[in-house]
């Protein structure tokens, strides 16, 4: 094993240094294991890329409390973290039965200074553990703002494969009954529940701990086409499913088109569902998503049967443009940057 991949093992290997900072206390591995996992149950109730302010959680070696005690409050229920809105938001674990406490709006500048303390800290996608006063910072190779909340991780990370491996070359089966042709040129006429079961399936057999529903109700204009539920903490994805390109109906006669322009209805739909969910359900966080099957060709009619590279990669790398006044996603917490998968075509 190279010195360099040794330095990398212990400078992830974040027990182990917090262990070396606290003066290789021989209690401090199971305090920091006890925090760690204390991070991810407060993780499971508060999306740290919704929150604006400072999270502390911190632990000391023989329970001392670090900030006024008479302005924190027992935590006792995950509910009071969701959509908390507090600049600091710091808890304390203990090693005894107590529960842990809870300050909101409560400066913790004073835990840094502490050689007792063994702290995390989050703010703006930044995280750190501090041990006796030495900073050990957390590297973070995912896409997401902590390592300890990766639900949104795991799922963009399964729609990335999903757009690479099952729709560019149609090699989902449920998917490929949504064309028309087999030179994958039109899709049939309202192909738009074999996309959404496509989607379904996939999503279901990819990412544990979940529940996918399709057509999912929440008293919106049309139901949401998949909704995704994580049954180990209070985490949702709403997802609208639309399609581009040309379809044909069961004579072989031009159907139903959608183009560019489509993309608006879909980011219309997802602001909708988002805005009703968040009142409605405002103990569940939750994120939109727009996935657009794009399956446009250029120079297609009733006639043509073949289509040659040019014509049927001509959208390939076309990114679908939205009005500016609905780029919701730049604006509004939770609304994620639209996904386009587009499908290629047969070429002779």
């Amino acid at each position: 094993m190279s010195d360099q991949l040794v330095n990398n093992i212990r400078k992830e290997n974040y027990p182990l240094q917090i262990y070396t900072a606290m003066d290789n206390n021989p209690n401090v591995i199971k305090l920091t294991t006890e925090l760690i996992s204390f991070i991810q149950d407060v993780y499971r109730s508060i999306e740290p890329d919704h929150f604006e302010g400072q999270i502390v959680i911190y632990t000391t070696i023989d329970d001392s409390i670090l900030l006024d005690e008479d302005q924190g409050r027992e935590f006792f229920d995950g509910n009071l973290l969701t959509n908390n809105k507090s600049d600091f938001l710091v808890l304390q674990l203990f090693q005894t039965e107590r529960l842990p406490l809870i300050w909101e709006n409560v400066n913790p500048k004073t835990i840094f200074n502490s050689d007792k303390a063994i702290i995390y800290s989050y703010q703006n996608r930044s995280e750190i553990f501090v041990a006796n006063k030495t900073q050990i910072d957390i590297i973070n190779r995912f896409d997401c703002a902590s390592i300890y909340a990766l639900q949104y991780h795991y799922l963009n990370e399964a729609l990335l494969k999903y757009k690479q491996e099952k729709i560019r070359y149609s090699s989902c089966i449920i998917f490929r009954e949504s064309w028309f042709d087999e030179n994958r040129i039109y899709f049939k006429q309202k192909p738009e529940d074999t996309m959404q079961n496509s989607l379904s399936e996939f999503l279901d057999s990819s990412l544990r701990g979940v529940n996918v529903v399709r057509e999912y109700n929440n008293g919106a204009s049309k139901p949401v086409d998949l909704r995704v539920y994580w049954t180990e903490a209070n985490r949702a994805a709403m997802i609208e499913v639309k399609w581009l390109g040309q379809s044909k109906d069961v004579d072989g006669d031009l159907a139903t088109a959608y183009a560019n322009g489509r993309g608006n209805d879909g980011l219309d739909q997802v602001k909708e569902y988002m805005d009703l969910e968040n009142q409605d359900t405002p103990t569940c966080i939750t994120k939109g998503y727009l996935v657009i099957f794009d399956g446009r060709r250029r120079g297609v009619s009733a006639n043509v049967l073949t289509i040659d590279i040019v014509n049927g990669m001509h959208y390939r790398n076309q990114e679908v443009t939205f009005d500016p006044a609905r780029n919701f996603y730049e604006t509004m917490t939770g609304f994620e940057n639209p996904i386009r998968m587009f499908a290629e075509s047969i070429c002779n």
